[in-house]
C-alpha cells in the first residue's frame, strides 16, 4: 500500500455496512430486496414461499411474467400468474432475475456520477454469471444456479467502495491509463483503503446469504484462499470473470484479460478446450441475458 493510502484511516465492517445502508443496499422490512435474496437462496425454500416473496416485489413480479411470455419460451397462451411462470421457468431462473434486479438497483444507486461505466460493469457481471454457470454444468451441475448468482453479484462491493473511497478509486483509474494488466487487488493494495471483495462479503453476510456465496464475494480473485468446501463455487466465478474479460466484456477497473487460474481449472476438472468452447458462445448468451434480465 502506498503512502497516500496509509495516511487515510482504514475502513472496517461497520463503516462498510453504514455506507451500504446509506445507498439503500441493505434494505429493511420483510419484503425488501435483500430479504428476497436470502429467501430465494435458501435451499429449503418452498414454492409457496417463493410465490409469496415474488408477489411482494412488483418489479420482479413483472420481470418474471415478461420473461415467461417472451418469444424464447414460445407460449401459445399468455401467462398471467407468477405460479404458472414459475412452473415454466423454474426456481433457478427466478433466482437469477432477483439477483439481476439487486445488481441493477445497487449499481444505479452507488455508481451515479462516478468515473466508472455502469453499463459496462453490469454487462461484465452478466457475462461472468453466464460463463460461471456454463462452466458448472460441465462437471458441477448442482452449483450452476449459485455460480450464476455469484457471478452476477461478485462486483457488488464496488458501489460501496466508490462511496467510501472515491480518492482510492480515482487513483486506481489513473494508474490504469498506463497499466491495463495489473491485477485489481494489487492496485487496491497500493491505492485503496478498502477492497471491493471485502465490501461485497460484508453485504452478503448482512443479507444472510449462504456461506458459499459470501466466500465468492470475498475470494473470487483468489478462490484457493476460500474454505476448502467453498472453493469450487469461488473457482467457477473466478474463471467466469476471466472468460468475460477475454470476450471483451471489461470495465474501467478491469480493462484487460487476466491469466487463467490453473489451480481453479484443476480443482474443477476443466481444460482449456472447455473454457474456449464456452467463450465462443458467451457473446450471444450475453445478448440474451441483457434482453431477458435487465431493465432497458
Amino acid at each position: 500500500m502506498n503512502i497516500t493510502a496509509l495516511i487515510r484511516a482504514p475502513i472496517d465492517r461497520t463503516q462498510i455496512l453504514k455506507a451500504a445502508a446509506s445507498l439503500g443496499i441493505l434494505g429493511v422490512g420483510a419484503h425488501s430486496g435483500p430479504r428476497m435474496m436470502a429467501t430465494l437462496c435458501n435451499p429449503q425454500v418452498s414454492m409457496r414461499e417463493v410465490v409469496s416473496v415474488i408477489s411482494q416485489q412488483p418489479a420482479i413480479y413483472a420481470r418474471v411474467l415478461r420473461v415467461a411470455n417472451s418469444p424464447y419460451y414460445g407460449q401459445a397462451r399468455c401467462i398471467q400468474s407468477v405460479e404458472r411462470a414459475l412452473a415454466l421457468l423454474g426456481l433457478d431462473a427466478v433466482r437469477g432475475m432477483a439477483a439481476a434486479a439487486c445488481l441493477d438497483r445497487t449499481m444505479r444507486r452507488g455508481v451515479q456520477s462516478a468515473p466508472i461505466d455502469l453499463s459496462a460493469l453490469v454487462a461484465h457481471s452478466l457475462a461472468t454469471a453466464a460463463a460461471a454457470a456454463s462452466l458448472a454444468r460441465i462437471h458441477h451441475g448442482s452449483l450452476a444456479s449459485d455460480a450464476f448468482i455469484g457471478g452476477l453479484l461478485h462486483n457488488l462491493g464496488i458501489a460501496v467502495q466508490l462511496h467510501l473511497d472515491a480518492p482510492g478509486i480515482n487513483a486506481m483509474i489513473a494508474h490504469r491509463r498506463t497499466d491495463t494488466l495489473r491485477e485489481i487487488r494489487a492496485l487496491e493494495s497500493e491505492h485503496a483503503i478498502v477492497g471491493h471483495e471485502e465490501c461485497a462479503a460484508a453485504i452478503f453476510e448482512a443479507w444472510q446469504l449462504p456461506d458459499s456465496l459470501v466466500a465468492v464475494a470475498r475470494h473470487h480473485h483468489d478462490p484457493m484462499a476460500a474454505p476448502e468446501s467453498q472453493r469450487p463455487l469461488a473457482a467457477l466465478v473466478n474463471l467466469g470473470a476471466n472468460l468475460a474479460l477475454a470476450c471483451g466484456s471489461t470495465f474501467t477497473l478491469e480493462p484487460a484479460t487476466i491469466e487463467r487460474n490453473l489451480q481453479a481449472m484443476t480443482l474443477l476438472g476443466l481444460t482449456e478446450e472447455d473454457l474456449n468452447a464456452i467463450a465462443l458462445e458467451l457473446p450471444e448468451r450475453l445478448d440474451e441475458l441483457q434482453s431477458a434480465l435487465m431493465d432497458t
